[in-house]
C-alpha cells in the first residue's frame, strides 16, 4: 500500500512539473510577442471621409454645411480604424508536440492616445492565436473619438486639420499609441501580461 502511494506521489508530483513548466514556457511565448500599429484607416470626421483631403477647403459645400452644423452643436466625432499588428517571432519548429510555441491572445484592453492625449478605450476579445514563425496577425480596431472631448482648445480648423494627419500619416507628425494590456490563456485560466505596454506605429515592439 506504501509503495503504491509513493508511485501516486512521484506521478502527481511529475505531471505537476510539467504542467508548471508548461505555464512558464508560454508565458514567455506570450512575452515574446510583438505588437505595432501597422496603419490608420478609414479616417472620418463628423460622418464626412476625409480620404484625399488635406484642408478644410477641400469639403464639398453639403459637406462643409453638414460639418458647420455639428461644429455648431459641439459634437464632432472622429472614426477611424486602428490597425494593429501583433506578431509572434518564436521558432515555429520549438516544442512542436506540445505548441507551446504558439501564443493565444485572449483579450487586450487599450487606450488610444492622439498626439499623447488619452482618449478613448475599449477591449479586443478573442481568443486570436498567434502562431510562431514571425507571421503577422492583423487585429483591425474601429473607434470613435468625441473630438470636442479632447481637442476642443484646437478649435475647429484644428480638430479637421488632426483629421487629415491622421488620413495621411506620411505626411504628418501626428502620433498615434495604444496603452494596452494583453492577456494569455492558459490551463490555468487567463493570465495578465507582466505590465502595461505601450503599441507605437511602424515599429514592433
Amino acid at each position: 500500500m506504501k509503495r503504491q502511494y509513493l508511485i501516486m506521489m512521484i506521478f502527481v508530483m511529475s505531471f505537476g512539473m510539467f504542467q508548471g513548466c508548461s505555464f512558464l514556457k508560454d508565458l514567455s511565448s506570450m512575452r515574446n510577442v510583438e505588437f505595432r500599429i501597422g496603419s490608420i484607416s478609414s479616417v472620418n470626421i463628423g460622418g464626412v471621409s476625409v480620404l484625399n483631403k488635406k484642408k478644410v477647403t477641400d469639403f464639398s459645400v453639403g459637406e462643409t454645411i453638414s460639418l458647420a452644423s455639428k461644429v455648431a452643436s459641439k459634437s464632432l466625432p472622429l472614426s477611424l480604424t486602428v490597425n494593429l499588428e501583433a506578431r509572434n517571432p518564436n521558432d515555429a519548429n520549438e516544442n512542436a508536440v506540445t505548441n507551446n510555441s504558439i501564443a493565444t491572445l485572449q483579450s487586450l484592453e487599450w487606450r488610444l492616445l492622439i498626439d499623447d492625449v488619452p482618449t478613448i478605450e475599449g477591449v479586443v476579445n478573442g481568443p486570436i492565436s498567434l502562431p510562431a514563425g514571425g507571421t503577422t496577425i492583423s487585429i483591425p480596431i474601429a473607434t470613435e473619438v468625441e473630438l470636442f472631448s479632447f481637442f476642443e482648445e484646437r478649435g475647429y480648423a484644428g480638430m479637421a486639420k488632426l483629421a487629415f494627419a491622421l488620413a495621411n500619416p506620411g505626411e504628418s507628425t501626428v502620433s498615434v499609441k495604444l496603452d494596452a494590456k494583453p492577456m494569455i490563456k492558459t490551463f490555468l485560466g487567463t493570465m495578465s501580461y507582466p505590465g502595461r505596454i505601450t503599441i507605437i506605429e511602424k515599429e514592433f515592439k
